[in-house]
């Protein structure tokens, strides 16, 4: 998945002494764009600090990953460097190198928590960096916020050896080839979403669920969840509330006749795990590759 690097490592340790060297990545964000160097192919390269013109900006420490590290160059004006673009994040998909695709998904979902907390939302003032956590802190009032990880799941519905396999509406050129997903809900048990979004969205009843594995999703902010369960009772499918163009029970052949390539998502592993054999129940022994 997006943040299996090995062995290389992320960093995440706040550090607000750290300063710049040469060979640190600046990331610049601009409309929800960041800034990559043109390349052919699905190369990500961002800017080094050495090569930089803008040096009278903020700087701010990131992350490293290895002794790489990474500030987030913070003005809202868009800047102009030479051989360079900003460029929608989605293209982290089928981007390289894997550790680059990690920065970049990660690095937007922090500075674009830095840009949304310029002022403070108890009394307007403008918010400071704190200087032990990543926290913005009010001097006047003495509000303090942190970044936001939203906690979502994703849910392999299993019925036999079929799984329900969604595509989105309202997505152009979507296909089928997700999961039922969704946000956590104030007051709710992480297990109580996955039954509410499955009902939501397919209207299905579900048992027996079963936590699989977790995936930061930088793009979205959030933490994934992923789950298995099974249909409890009728397994007819009702699109009930818009989000879902097509949910279809689909055999393990199937998937694996018509699956997109790619295991960067928990989505996309799930699936294709449970194509090559695995049942996560224990009834079907997994397929060796």
């Amino acid at each position: 998945m997006i943040q299996d690097i090995s062995p290389k490592t992320l960093d995440n340790l706040y550090r607000p002494e750290a300063v710049p060297e040469p060979d640190s990545a600046v990331i610049c964000l601009h409309d929800g764009k960041i800034l990559m160097r043109e390349t052919e192919g699905n190369e990500i390269m961002f800017p080094s600090f050495g090569d930089f013109p803008y040096r009278d900006r903020e700087f701010i420490y990131l992350f490293r990953i290895d002794e790489e590290m990474y500030f987030f160059c913070d003005c809202s004006e868009k800047l102009t460097l030479e051989g360079f673009s900003y460029q929608e994040p989605n293209i982290f998909r089928s981007a390289a190198p894997a550790d680059k695709a990690y920065a970049l998904v990660t690095a937007r979902h922090i500075c674009s928590w830095y840009t949304k907390e310029k002022f403070c939302g108890e009394c307007g003032a403008s918010m400071v960096h704190d200087t032990k956590e990543r926290m913005m802190r009010c001097p006047v009032c003495g509000n303090t916020v942190y970044p936001v990880v939203s906690p979502a799941v994703i849910t392999g519905v299993v019925n036999g050896d079929r799984l329900l396999v969604t595509k989105y509406a309202g997505r152009p050129g979507a296909r089928r080839a997700a999961l039922i997903a969704g946000f956590n809900e104030v007051g709710e048990t992480i297990e109580q979403t996955v039954k509410r979004e499955v009902m939501e969205e397919a209207g299905l009843n579900v048992t027996d669920i079963r936590y699989y594995k977790s995936q930061p999703w930088g793009i979205s902010g959030s933490l994934l969840f992923g789950f298995w369960c099974r249909v409890d009772g009728s397994d007819e499918v009702s699109l009930n509330d818009g989000e879902l163009a097509e949910a279809v029970w689909m055999t393990r052949q199937e998937i694996l006749d018509s699956y997109p390539e790619g295991n960067i998502s928990l989505t996309s592993e799930m699936t294709l795990l449970f194509a090559g054999g695995f049942d996560p129940y224990g009834e079907t022994e997994r397929e060796e590759s």
